[in-house]
């Protein structure tokens, strides 16, 4: 797993990530995908998808993928 930072405000870092993403998708190489998005009110928009050769781990590895991100983000703001 890996997990990277993009600055919202680097438009071309986003834009080339989600372009990463959906090459990776199209190319059969996403099994799992979890995106939560905070609107500026503070709002959260999340939505996942999982391959349903997942079956009934999907939810399981998608819970995983969070609590593993997660960890990422403490452990970064810890180092600093």
């Amino acid at each position: 797993m890996s997990a990277r930072v993009v600055p919202l405000e680097d438009g071309a870092g986003l834009k080339a990530a989600l372009e990463a993403l959906l090459a990776d998708l199209d190319a059969g190489r996403i099994r799992a995908v979890v995106i939560v998005t905070a609107d500026a009110a503070g709002g959260l928009d999340p939505w996942w998808g999982a391959s349903r050769s997942l079956g009934a781990h999907a939810g399981t590895i998608l819970r995983g993928m969070v609590a593993y991100l997660a960890a990422v983000m403490d452990a970064e703001a810890l180092a600093r």
